[in-house]
């Protein structure tokens, strides 16, 4: 069995990498074999958890009967029912998809927005507004530069202000400008991390090969 495993993983990651020797057609068709059969086995357990771990249990929970069940799992259970006009052709019908969907997202965007706020935000100001200017040169200066670092990033969403007409505008927009800048360098940071990640789960695949092959 666990050289089936083996076999199956290597054949697997084989046609994964098949891209990098080029872009022909048999290529393409093994590399999107691959994909298919990701895209299939991962909706598959996908399927599989929802059903043992939410549908089945909620449908368990209404059929008992009890009013807390009833409102609990039988609200999101409306809701979802709400999403299958979709499936139809009929306009007269389909628009009681968009209940559930509004919902959905409204909340999707509550949670982000809160989530930023909360998450990144004030802590990022709490931490600002509570570090003392004490200590060695390198510690202050560092406290100054991520103080004034925040403000000009904060800078480049401020609209309000006029950028040109007065002195207080075009000192925004300096400040925009710079925090514009500090917002590239940490996208430059992020995409490196992405880059870095991607280059691991490479070297991870390949020494995989490697060792399935017997070499090194």
């Amino acid at each position: 069995m666990p050289a089936i495993v083996t076999g199956v993983s290597v054949i697997l990651t084989i046609m994964v990498l098949s891209r990098i020797a080029g872009d022909l057609p048999v290529l393409r068709v093994i590399h999107r074999v691959a994909q298919y059969l990701f895209v299939g086995v991962s909706l598959g357990l996908a399927f599989v958890i929802t059903y043992h771990q939410v549908v089945f249990p909620s449908v368990r929970q209404l059929s008992s009967g009890e009013s807390s069940a009833l409102l609990i799992y039988g609200v999101p259970f409306l809701l979802g029912m709400l999403l299958l006009p979709r499936l139809s052709n009929r306009q007269a019908v389909s628009w009681l998809a968009n209940i559930p969907l509004a919902l959905v997202f409204g909340v999707g965007a509550a949670l982000a927005i809160g989530g930023a706020v909360i998450g990144t935000l004030s802590p990022q100001i709490l931490d600002i507004a509570r570090r003392p200017l004490e200590g060695d040169p390198a510690t202050m200066a560092g406290v100054v530069v991520l103080a004034l670092g925040t403000v000009a990033t904060l800078c480049t969403f401020y609209y309000t202000v006029p950028r040109e007409d007065t002195s207080v505008g075009r000192l925004i927009a300096v400040a925009a400008l710079i925090g514009h800048w500090l917002l590239m360098i940490a996208f430059g940071f992020f995409f490196a991390s992405a880059i870095q990640t991607y280059m691991s789960a490479l070297i991870e695949r390949l020494q995989f090969l490697l060792s399935a092959f017997g070499i090194g």
